[in-house]
């Protein structure tokens, strides 16, 4: 009897997404933006005996937030606020990668084991259910609503 892969032994093969329990489940968000797009997230829930973190990258940007910008943001679940807004700054940023992350005794570690992803497409949101990596895929680690808003 062999082992059924773990997700991120899928993903290694350069899957974008894999089927899991009938949902497509992905290791990484890839959306479109550019200079002055607003980012929402809102914390709906998250595991409460493991620091859980939702990434975000603006590729060939910066991400704002509070007056401090960053390429990467990383929103832990225990030290930031429910609700965060990030701004995306940089003439030539077109693209946000978002991930999840968690925390395994002090090392922040993402893309492991069964760490993944299913996004849900909303009215005015996407929700994002998110397995770490650690044990059987479980879409309930951290729970994480984005909405993306063009500028202007």
């Amino acid at each position: 009897m062999t082992d059924r892969p773990t997700l991120s032994d899928q993903f290694a093969d350069g899957a974008e997404i894999v089927v899991h329990g009938g949902h497509d489940v992905r290791p990484l968000l890839r959306l479109a933006v550019s200079e002055g797009t607003r980012v929402r997230l809102e914390r709906i829930s998250a595991r409460p005996d493991r620091r859980q973190a939702l990434k975000l990258a603006a590729v060939n940007g910066l991400l704002e937030v509070n007056g401090a910008s960053s390429e990467i943001i990383s929103v832990w679940s225990d030290t930031s606020p429910a609700d965060v807004e990030l701004t995306v700054v940089g003439a030539h940023a077109r693209r946000l990668e978002v991930w999840n992350a968690w925390d395994l005794g002090g090392l922040e570690t993402a893309w492991l084991g069964n760490a993944g992803m299913i996004v849900e497409s909303g009215e005015r949101h996407l929700a994002l259910h998110c397995s770490d990596g650690l044990g059987p895929p479980s879409f309930t680690d951290l729970h994480v609503h984005l909405s993306v808003a063009s500028p202007g």
